[in-house]
């Protein structure tokens, strides 16, 4: 009997690789989608982006805060970094790489594996909507490099369009993109557009799918939610006997619910009755998730979970600068394989929306990475006083001079 529930402190969307049965001549064959097929260096860039996933969550401080509901797409993050990676050089390019576990993979190797997953990905689950989309917003009449452009355009299907960033429709042109990318979930990314402005690179997740056992809406009823500060809330709970794979221990209880076809699933993770989701999260890293994910076996069990709606939104400039890609945020920054003019990310904007009932569950996630114009290094201006020439002393809040003459002959001592 699995204890109830609490309230996920990660969603992770996690491709199930299962084999279809073969149907004899008389019988009709299902549409239970397809699986996804990845190669070995695919795979091995499957288990870093996981990897970074636990990264970001403890970049963020997640579990620290014990009052409100946290929820990233380190796969948006991940679309949204890997495009503008594309366009980075030298140290840049290696904080990135740092910071987003794209080390041992050339930008061939990421493009072509990101293009697999966008084109693939939607398609596993006909019961499932999974869209992903990519856009590259840039100032009109900005000089952009046609090759960065190219290569977003073929490997992240990336609309790809000069705007006029000082107009007044240019925000609500982004923002509607996202809007529709989204089916309305994150209505909004950007609420204005700085006057140093000159690329935003932004990917879009909408995920919607139904239960492989759906709840039954008749049996959610109000219950108790404890919070950790020791107090009490009433939120309807869903329950039903359900095919789930979990794992326990003395730590931990993980219940994994799979989504139509098995293709996707939710993984719920509640800490034990002796320990904080606090304790949880601070030795959470990959290596323990993928020891309860190989742990896993399939059971039938009472599944008590609360109904949850959330929307989450996020600065991960101080995050990503902790995982090591400082650089690009700084007047340092190399981004000349996007274009000649000096450039650095002033801004990766995050938002992301949940919603859980009996049915399934619809999420989405925008990443923002806003890339802006920086002041290129000058030399000082020079000045040679080899002529005649006044001076004058003065009080400077005022303006009052004390004194004020001329050299006409710098060698003469006067009398």
């Amino acid at each position: 009997m699995i204890r109830k529930i609490a309230p996920i402190a990660l969603v992770c969307f996690l491709v199930a690789f299962v084999s279809c049965k073969k149907s004899n001549n008389n019988t009709p064959k299902l549409n239970t989608g397809k699986d996804l097929i990845l190669s070995p260096l695919e795979l091995q860039k499957a288990t870093t982006d996981n990897a970074f996933t636990f990264k970001l969550y403890n970049a963020i401080g997640a579990g620290n805060n014990t009052t409100d509901n946290i929820m990233v797409s380190p796969l948006s993050i991940s679309f949204a970094m890997a495009m503008t990676s594309n366009g980075a050089n030298g140290e840049t390019l290696a904080g990135i790489r740092n910071a987003m576990d794209f080390n041992g993979f050339s930008q061939a190797d990421l493009n072509t594996y990101y293009n697999n997953l966008i084109t693939n990905m939607p398609q596993l689950d006909p019961n499932t909507t999974l869209n992903i989309a990519n856009s590259i917003w840039y100032r009109q009449g900005a000089d952009v490099l046609p090759a960065f452009i190219a290569v977003n355009t073929n490997s992240y299907k990336a609309k790809v369009q000069a705007l006029d960033f000082n107009s007044a429709s240019a925000v609500p042109t982004i923002n509607n993109w996202v809007n529709t990318q989204t089916n309305g979930k994150i209505p909004t990314i950007l609420n204005s557009i700085p006057s140093n402005a000159f690329m935003y690179l932004i990917n879009a997740l909408y995920f919607k799918s139904t239960w492989n056992q759906p709840f039954t809406a008749s049996e959610t009823a109000p219950e108790t939610f404890y919070l950790a500060n020791g107090s009490t809330v009433q939120n309807p709970f869903m329950h039903g006997a359900v095919a789930a794979n979990v794992y326990h221990d003395s730590n931990v209880s993980v219940v994994e619910l799979p989504y139509s076809n098995k293709k996707y699933s939710m993984v719920i993770v509640e800490p034990s009755a002796t320990s904080t989701l606090k304790d949880l999260t601070a030795g959470l890293d990959s290596a323990k998730w993928a020891n309860w994910m190989s742990s896993l076996t399939s059971d039938k069990v009472q599944v008590s979970l609360p109904k949850f709606s959330f929307s989450y939104n996020i600065l991960l400039n101080d995050a990503l600068k902790s995982l090591g890609m400082s650089v690009a945020f700084s007047e340092l920054a190399d981004f000349s394989n996007i274009s000649p003019t000096k450039l650095f990310i002033s801004a990766v904007q995050h938002k992301t929306f949940v919603a859980v009932d009996e049915t399934g569950t619809t999420a989405a996630a925008v990443t923002s990475v806003g890339v802006s114009t920086s002041a290129a290094p000058v030399d000082p201006v020079s000045y040679t006083f080899d002529h005649p020439f006044i001076f004058v002393i003065r009080e400077m809040n005022t303006g009052l001079i004390l004194f004020a003459g001329e050299v006409n002959n710098p060698t003469l001592k006067g009398q």
